[in-house]
C-alpha cells in the first residue's frame, strides 16, 4: 500500500494476527515525516519474529557496543545496497508485547509504541542518508527519534500539551510540598 509519502507499507506475518491494524498506524505516521527525511526509503515491512528463518533468529546485530538477537529487536534498518533500495522492518509482536493489549486500542499509546521503533530505525535512515555525524549510531537515531516524535505529537495528539503542562505544574507543587 503506497501512500502521499511514496513508501511501500508490506505485511508478511507467519502464524501471527496483530491484535492492531499495523499498517495504519505506520502509514499515519509517516504521512507527516517531510519528504526530504523519507527519499530513498522505499518500503517498510510490518512482520513477526516468528517470520525469521532459522538462520536470522540465530542472527546478532550490533547496538550500543554489544549483540543482539534478531529476534529480540523491534525494528531494522537496511541501507541501500547495490541494486536494493533501503528499507524498514518493524516486528510488531515484540512491538505489541511491550504493551498491555488494551491499553494499544487507545490511539495515543498506540502511537506511541509505534512511533519509538518507526523514528528510530528512520534516524538511523536520514543519518545514513542526509545527516552524517561522528557519533555512536545508536545515539543518533534516538536523537532523531525523539526530534520526529516531538513534531509528530505535536501535530497530531496537539490537544495534551495543555494538560502535560497542567500535569508538570502540580508535580513541581507537590514536589516543593514534599521538600519543605
Amino acid at each position: 500500500m503506497k501512500e502521499k509519502h511514496g513508501i511501500a507499507i508490506i505485511e508478511a506475518y507467519r502464524n501471527y494476527k496483530p491484535p492492531i491494524d499495523a499498517s495504519k498506524v505506520v502509514n499515519r505516521l509517516l504521512s507527516h515525516i517531510p519528504k526530504r527525511y523519507v527519499s530513498g526509503l522505499k518500503t517498510v515491512v510490518l512482520t513477526n519474529s516468528g517470520n525469521l528463518n532459522s538462520k536470522r533468529k540465530r542472527a546478532k546485530t550490533w547496538s550500543r557496543k554489544k549483540k543482539v538477537l534478531l529476534r529480540d529487536c523491534v525494528g531494522l534498518y537496511y541501507e541501500s545496497w547495490e541494486n536494493n533500495p533501503a528499507s524498514i522492518e518493524l516486528f510488531v509482536d515484540n512491538i505489541a508485547t511491550a504493551w498491555p493489549t488494551k491499553i494499544l486500542h487507545i490511539p495515543l499509546f498506540l502511537d506511541m509504541a509505534f512511533s519509538d521503533a518507526l523514528f528510530h530505525e528512520l534516524g538511523h535512515h536520514i543519518h545514513k542518508t542526509q545527516a552524517p555525524e561522528f557519533k555512536e549510531r545508536e545515539n543518533v537515531a534516538d536523537q532523531w527519534r525523539k526530534k520526529l516524535s516531538r513534531r509528530y505529537f505535536r501535530r497530531y495528539h496537539w490537544y495534551l500539551f495543555p494538560i502535560a503542562l497542567m500535569l508538570c505544574q502540580v508535580r513541581k507543587i507537590i514536589n516543593k510540598k514534599r521538600k519543605s
